[in-house]
Formats: C-alpha cells, structure tokens, sequence
C-alpha cells in the first residue's frame, strides 16, 4: 500500500517536471521566434532607410550644389561643395550599415544565447525523466539483437510469406552464381525469374505446368524458349538452324519433344538471339 501512494506521489513529481521543462521551452522557443522576426524587420527597415539616403539624399545635394554653383562666382566652393556633399552621402550610409549591424550583432548573441538554454533544458529534462536509458530499453526490446528475426515477427501473415518467398529465391540466386552455363541451369535460371516476377506481382498462379522449354529435335539444346498451349508454334534453332512448324508437321514424336499440343514459344530473356514467330489462332 505504502509502495503504491510513494509511486503515485512518483507519478506526480514527474508530471509536474514535464509541465515546468514545458513552460519553460515554450517561453525560450517564443523569444527566439520574436528576435527572429525582429531581425527580419531591421534588415527590411534598413534596406527602406539605404534607398531613401539614395533618392532623397543624392536629390537634395543635387538641388543644393546646384543652387551654389547659381550663387557662387568661385568654381573652388563648387568643387569643394561636391565633395563634401558626395563624403556625406557615403558617410550616411555607412553609418547606416553601423548602426544596424550594431543591433543586428546583439540580437544574434540573444538568440544564440537562448538556444543555448534551449539545448540545456532539454537535456535537463532527459536526464530527470532518464530518456536516454529508457530510449535504449525501448530500442532494445522493440527491435531486439537480431532485427531480421523480429523484423518477421512483427509482420502479418502475409508480408511473413512474402519474407520467406524472396529469401528463398535469394538462395537459389546464389546456388545459381556458383554453378556454371550448362543448358539444366539455364532452364532453372529462366524459372527463377518467372518465380521473381510471380512473387513481385502478389499472384501464386503456378506457371510450372502451362509452360514448357523448347528443345530442338536436332542438337538437343534448349535456348531459353519455352511453349504455352493454345497457340500455333514456328521455330528456328539459332545453334543449327533446325526449324519447326507445328502447321506443318504433325508427327506426335516431334510435337511432344517441341512442347505440348498447339504451343506458343515465349522467349525467356531479350538477350536470347531466338527467331520466333507467334501466329493468332
């Protein structure tokens, strides 16, 4: 019992921990935020106050050393009244840029000021709610030393089917790589891909009994075609040059050893250098 009102007391302290830290940063995030429109509306005040000693200065000394030059016989004066005139008007604004950068200077030292409280109650206020040890907790247990592992656990059924189906082909990828060019590992490579394309796409349509490798009747090589029924089938072996033509010959021998009754050749890669030809039925 003792234990449960010394943790509801706990509980409290902590919220109103939270509610000062909050107060505070919230009052420093507002002074930044008002010295940060303070410095936009000096730079835009002194960009008004550099045009106005352009146009209105340099067209008051203008109208003044006009009416010198009227009045005065002495071309000495004139001379000495342009320039004068011309070092007051650089002397304006010079003095101009000093007098805003001067404020400007000041209002960056707040502000740095201010941000640097900003930082220091923030880790203030990590270190009395002990976030650094309770976000390494939470880090730890949510994803935990293997993160392959959980990572499966936390998904659905589905995504977990899709997880265990690509690394699967992975594997497979990788037996592929080890092994060499023979005409059984390219017609494997070839099923590989028609797997890759079936897990990207969603479906689970089994392609292995609607399509059929193309192995010629002459030298006995498969070339990375294969058969869909349905459809009329002209072939061309590019190793020797043997050619099928399912319209023409109908002996079962040769029909069974190009695929199953009217096929369709379907070229597994681009890369293939195949001459096929697909009729409509």
């Amino acid at each position: 019992m003792l234990g449960e009102v010394m943790g509801l007391f706990r509980a409290q302290s902590q919220e109103s921990v939270i509610k000062q830290y909050t107060h505070d940063l919230t009052s420093i995030t507002s002074k930044i935020h008002q010295l940060d429109q303070s410095l936009k509306k000096k730079d835009s005040s002194k960009a008004k106050w550099l045009r106005r000693w352009y146009l209105q200065g340099t067209s008051f000394l203008v109208l003044l050393n006009a009416a010198l030059y009227v009045r005065l016989a002495d071309k000495h004066l004139i001379f000495a009244s342009i320039i004068v005139s011309v070092l007051m008007l650089v002397a304006m604004k010079w003095g101009t840029e000093k007098w805003y950068a001067f404020f400007t200077q000041r209002t960056l030292r707040r502000m740095d000021q201010l941000r640097a409280d900003h930082q220091e109650k923030l880790e203030a206020l990590k270190r009395k709610t002990h976030f650094y040890s309770t976000n390494s907790l939470i880090q730890r247990f949510s994803s935990g030393e293997h993160q392959a592992e959980d990572a499966v656990t936390l998904m659905d059924e589905e995504m977990k089917t899709k997880y265990e189906e690509l690394n699967k082909l992975r594997d497979e990828l990788s037996t592929f790589q080890k092994q060499g060019n023979s005409p059984e590992s390219q017609v494997q490579r070839d099923k590989w891909f028609d797997k890759v394309l079936d897990v990207i796409s969603g479906g689970d349509v089994n392609t292995e009994p609607q399509m059929k490798p193309v192995v010629c009747n002459k030298c006995q090589k498969h070339t990375g075609s294969y058969t869909v029924p349905g459809l009329p089938l002209q072939y061309v072996c590019p190793l020797c040059n043997w050619r099928f033509n399912s319209d023409e010959d109908t002996r079962p021998e040769t029909r069974e050893k190009m695929g199953e009754e009217n096929p369709a050749v379907l070229p597994a890669s681009p890369k293939d250098k195949v001459r096929i030809t697909t009729e409509e039925s």
